[in-house]
């Protein structure tokens, strides 16, 4: 497999850090537009930036839950959550629409990511939730997923997402948080899984080996060493 070319997507709009400095670096933002953070203010202003630097603009849907950053998974029905997603989804389209924009993709947040990963019943929820906005739109998930499965089986424009600061617990799985090997540290680490990400392979936590072929590669902008991570990156 030829390497893969380096696309960089950032969470973006989520009010924890000044992002800004960090947009130099990317290619595309995924833009909290409510969920677990974000306001119709936060999007404008994100969107805006975004589109100054010609980066593909997203939209980062999220559990309805701000007080734990959408990082909680919540047990809702389908009607539940489709009124949770549409509700952030028109107003991301809202402030579009305001600035005369066009966006690219969308990705889920957090334990939403997490669990329709998982879930194929949630996975059908979801998409039929989004499907009225994904007109031409690209939707990042992981592969070998539950949520890529039936993406691809309805029709869905995908892009297999990898993440540049996590490890995983599997091909498909990403090892949580709360375990402390979850987040990657080291520059120098993220680097090294970046380019074997590139070159078509995933080391796992317990140092399995598995096939991937990656469209996109994530760094979260609340990563206490995300600048330096990112200019590591683009120096090497």
């Amino acid at each position: 497999m030829s390497q893969r070319p380096l696309h960089i997507n950032l969470d973006a709009g989520e009010g924890l850090v000044d992002e800004r400095p960090l947009y130099n670096y990317v290619h595309a933002l995924n833009i909290a537009c409510g969920g677990h953070a974000g306001s119709a203010e936060s999007i404008k202003r994100t969107l805006e930036l975004g589109d100054a630097l010609g980066l593909q603009l997203g939209a980062h849907p999220s559990y309805p839950d701000k007080m734990h950053f959408g990082r909680r998974s919540m047990r809702l029905n389908k009607e539940a959550l489709k009124g949770a997603l549409t509700e952030q989804l028109v107003l991301f389209q809202s402030q579009i629409e305001e600035l005369g924009l066009q966006w690219t993709h969308l990705k889920a947040h957090g334990a939403l990511y997490n669990d329709l990963a998982q879930d194929q019943a949630l996975s059908e929820n979801f998409l039929s939730a989004i499907a009225p906005f994904m007109n031409d739109k690209t939707l990042y998930v992981q592969q070998h997923s539950a949520l890529a499965q039936c993406a691809e089986d309805q029709g869905f424009h995908c892009a297999c997402e990898y993440f540049i600061d996590r490890r995983y617990l599997n091909a498909s799985q990403l090892l949580s948080r709360s375990d402390p090997r979850g987040v990657i540290h080291s520059a120098e680490e993220c680097l090294t899984q970046l380019r074997l990400m590139q070159e078509g392979y995933l080391i796992d936590v317990n140092q399995q080996k598995h096939a991937v072929d990656a469209h996109t590669f994530c760094v979260h902008s609340d990563h206490p060493n995300t600048q330096h991570i990112l200019q590591t990156i683009h120096g090497a």
